[in-house]
């Protein structure tokens, strides 16, 4: 083991929650497993093939990254190739729409198709693909273009590499001149796959054109698409950036018959389940250790959907005058520590306090549900000179946006208000929850695990327009 990992392995095993199995498990992945494994790896997939729960895993690799071990990257999949069109300066760059050249479609960013994934730093151990102007294309194209969750037989894996007609590493101002056979029914493309920029060359027989000229210039690939002829034809690639760029003429594995991609056609190829950005932001750790990495600022971060829970104190003004300010203060105190590691322990965050009350938020309803559960039961626990805390839950899942206010990650829209809401009319050691949580799949058995009844009513909201279904759960 490398001094560098093993000093870096020792801030992890520091960390009070830190299991050491987990952690030996993790050392002897990153010092044996083959290069391709280490880069863009998925914490959901370590979490499977080591058999380690999956937020023990999604909190090791965030604090992996917190430590230098490993560095992740944010990447917008395109629902018809599976490529991972990444995003460069990670969440702050993230945009609203992403374009796949090679399938020819705009992409909606959205929180199902947002993946994160985690590479070992070159400090840990290097590996090539931290050179990827190096990079031998019939090897590792696919590892290069696609997410890492895309499985493929190796039969295509085999047929993608020999797609591979030529390649070439273009310095600044560098020029490489590809030729080929240019045949009918094909598809041909002049690709820079690290950058996901591709110039289709479509032979047709009425085209002469036989010469191509092409640049790579201000993060674009031009022209985007040019009709040749059949038969022999040239391109010459002007690389006009300031850094080197890894460039290839492909011949598509697929003919151009079957390439019928379009925004309204194309549908997600078999993916393993994958680590969303919607479930990074909503994770404890990432609050704590990743404050920098700020919201795009220009309208924030939609979720199309995430589940917002709220918890109050029943009786609080109460209790800082029967004990006095300063033993309240400690039993609120307490009380916190205890819903956070709840909250954590699920794979949520806590958002805020607002004064005795939690904002937290989850990237599905049921674990929402469980840490809900979980606060009503515990948060009992918490008592002094005779003070037994009770507790108000509220939940509702649905749209929201995402946004940096003060330095840190923060939630508004309607989902939100309703969320409040909602845990307003809860009563003390109840939980109310709207009618997306209550029909999410799991959500009846976490109620039947808890021992909790249900109660269904129309409750009217202030601030919200009719009746909502509220259910209260006690």
């Amino acid at each position: 083991m490398s001094v560098a990992l093993e000093n870096r392995l020792e801030v992890l095993r520091s960390y009070p929650r830190s299991r050491p199995e987990t952690i030996e498990r993790f050392a002897r992945f990153l010092e044996t497993s083959s290069e391709e494994a280490l880069f863009r790896m998925s914490p959901l997939h370590f979490a499977e093939e080591q058999g380690v729960p999956e937020n023990e895993a999604i909190d090791l690799f965030l604090r992996a990254t917190h430590a230098g071990i490993l560095e992740f990257t944010w990447g917008v999949l395109c629902p018809g190739c599976a490529s991972f069109l990444t995003t460069p300066s990670a969440l702050r760059s993230l945009q609203r729409t992403r374009d796949c050249h090679m399938c020819r479609v705009s992409i909606e960013t959205g929180d199902d198709n947002m993946e994160v994934a985690f590479s070992v730093a070159p400090s840990v151990r290097r590996i090539r693909f931290h050179q990827p102007e190096l990079l031998d294309l019939r090897k590792d194209l696919l590892s290069l273009m696609f997410s890492q969750s895309r499985t493929l037989p190796e039969d295509i894996r085999r047929l993608v590499g020999d797609s591979v007609l030529d390649s070439a590493t273009l310095p600044p101002g560098g020029v490489h001149r590809f030729s080929a056979k240019m045949e009918p029914g094909q598809t041909y493309f002049l690709a820079a796959p690290l950058h996901h920029l591709w110039c289709e060359l479509v032979p047709t027989p009425e085209s002469r054109t036989s010469h191509v000229d092409a640049e790579l210039l201000d993060g674009r690939l031009l022209p985007g698409e040019v009709q040749v002829r059949e038969g022999e034809v040239s391109v010459s690639l002007h690389n006009r950036n300031s850094a080197p760029v890894r460039v290839a003429l492909l011949k598509f594995w697929v003919p151009r018959a079957e390439m019928s991609c379009s925004a309204e056609t194309v549908s997600t190829p078999p993916l393993r389940r994958y680590f969303s950005g919607k479930r990074l932001v909503t994770h404890q750790t990432f609050r704590e250790l990743f404050r920098a990495e700020s919201i795009p600022s220009e309208g924030g971060l939609e979720f199309k959907s995430l589940t917002v829970l709220f918890t109050d104190l029943k009786g609080s003004t109460e209790l800082y005058e029967r004990i006095g300010d300063f033993r309240a203060y400690g039993l609120v105190r307490e009380h916190f520590g205890v819903l956070r590691d709840i909250i954590a322990e699920r794979g949520g965050s806590m958002v805020k306090t607002i004064g005795d009350a939690v904002m937290a938020s989850f990237a599905e309803p049921t674990p929402a549900l469980e840490a809900a559960t979980a606060m009503t039961r515990e948060v009992r626990r918490v008592s002094r000179e005779g003070v037994k805390l009770q507790l108000k839950v509220g939940l509702h899942s649905g749209p929201c946006i995402a946004v940096e206010l003060n330095e840190r990650l923060d939630y508004f829209g309607q989902t939100v208000n309703l969320a409040a809401r909602v845990q307003g009319v809860a009563s003390a050691d109840e939980i109310a929850i709207t009618e997306p949580v209550y029909g999410a799949p799991g959500a009846q058995d976490i109620i039947r695990a808890a021992a909790l009844s249900a109660t269904r009513e129309r409750a009217l909201l202030k601030g919200v327009e009719g009746e909502t279904t509220v259910y209260r759960l006690r």
